[in-house]
């Protein structure tokens, strides 16, 4: 046995920090993924329920049209518009914030029967007393969110809403494009749901336009926005007609009725810095100046730039190449990655298998592609590597961490 420690002065109260400091040493990390491990059971558990409460609105059950209304109450009191309705305070306090509460505590303990379960004899990383200090933190949060009027932090007050810039974690911005589109963005704490279910995203009643829309991979993309996201209106720009490297007048009435901007334009030759840089470049600018709110979608107007593998790497000896290595990797990718990070606008570059082989040659078609991209995006992505060598992915890192930005009177 140890020696039992003298607290009775100052070097006794020193010891017994060190003892226990000690003790933790050997238990804090396992206590830590305990804790964090309850609580995103708890929450994915829940996440999965409000779901199906959702789903539940139109049940002849009377059992889930009881739950589904009670949770309803929580969507009539902070409504679509990012606004609070005080006639549904009460509702919220006393039949929605209770719910979800019951629901994550059963989450969590099902997750500790699991990892009790699981988890090999004589391995001890989840105990009984993280559970009860789990279920204390839920009480006590949802406890808070009561007294406070259901006014926490998932909770602001929105004109439009921000952007999203946690790719893990539920954050306000995120939670508020659920109010929103009530069906999407369900998660509550982390965003394993929406991951696995592919909700991140809605683009119901969104109006978009598509510069050059006739390439087979941007028909496929254009068909599968009309077949399965009631998408408003679908609006084509091309070039020579509505615009060309020195006059946008005709594309500005356009852009300003749009929310999203598909930029599916571009060339090899000798034109290729004027079509792939500078006039994208310039069609942003015109977008996020021009661009009316929609009153049916609060949200931030999004570009989607359709680019390529040949962006991040030399065309080497394909001369067919060259001009569009040299417009998009040395030209372009500096205002891509400054439009990535602009607090204004969802910019989602995509990458296409581009170079030395194509898609083709691998047997893959425009369709693959286009659902490939698109799976991506139902999961919020806003850089989307579409690849079959994986060497897009690889090129994420390079997008992020190796392209600098671009000048920032250049990018105004």
């Amino acid at each position: 046995m140890s020696n039992p420690v003298d607290v009775h002065s100052i070097g006794g109260i020193a010891n017994l920090v060190v003892h226990y400091l000690r003790l933790l040493r050997h238990d804090i990390a396992p206590s830590l993924l305990s804790l964090f491990y309850l609580l995103c059971i708890g929450s994915v558990f829940f996440d999965v329920i409000h779901h199906m409460l959702h789903r539940c609105n139109k049940s002849s059950h009377p059992l889930f049209q009881r739950l589904a209304r009670a949770h309803h109450f929580h969507h009539l009191y902070f409504t679509r518009h990012m606004n609070f309705d005080e006639r549904y305070l009460r509702q919220n306090q006393l039949q929605a914030l209770p719910l979800e509460l019951a629901a994550q505590i059963v989450g969590s303990a099902l997750g500790y029967i699991f990892a009790s379960f699981v988890t090999p004899n004589g391995l001890v990383w989840c105990i009984r007393n993280h559970l009860w200090f789990t279920i204390g933190f839920q009480i006590l949060r949802t406890s808070f969110v009561i007294l406070t009027s259901g006014r926490d932090s998932n909770h602001l007050i929105y004109k439009t809403a921000p952007k999203d810039r946690n790719w893990i974690l539920v954050g306000p911005e995120f939670h508020a494009l659920h109010h929103v589109y009530p069906d999407r963005y369900i998660s509550s704490f982390i965003k394993v749901f929406d991951w696995i279910w592919g909700t991140a995203y809605s683009f119901r009643r969104k109006r978009f336009t598509v510069t050059e829309g006739s390439g087979a991979f941007i028909q496929a993309i254009i068909t599968d926005l009309e077949r399965k996201e009631g998408v408003a209106c679908i609006s084509k720009l091309k070039f020579g007609t509505d615009w060309d490297h020195h006059h946008f007048e005709k594309v500005i009435a356009v852009l300003s009725n749009s929310d999203v901007l598909i930029l599916a334009h571009g060339c090899h030759g000798e034109d290729a810095v004027g079509s792939n840089c500078d006039s994208a470049t310039q069609l942003i600018k015109l977008f996020k100046q021009y661009r009316a709110t929609n009153p049916a979608c609060p949200t931030l107007p999004e570009v989607w730039y359709v680019g390529s593998e040949i962006e991040f790497h030399s065309s080497w000896t394909n001369v067919r190449l060259q001009g569009c290595s040299q417009s998009k990797r040395r030209t372009f990718l500096p205002h891509a990655r400054s439009f990535f990070d602009d607090p204004d606008i969802i910019y989602r570059h995509i990458v296409l298998p581009s170079f030395p082989s194509s898609m083709v040659t691998a047997g893959l078609s425009a369709d693959w592609a286009a659902r490939c991209a698109m799976w991506w995006i139902r999961r919020g992505a806003r850089y989307i590597p579409v690849t079959y060598t994986g060497i897009a992915c690889l090129d994420y890192f390079k997008f992020m961490y190796g392209v600098p930005y671009a000048n920032d009177a250049d990018q105004m």
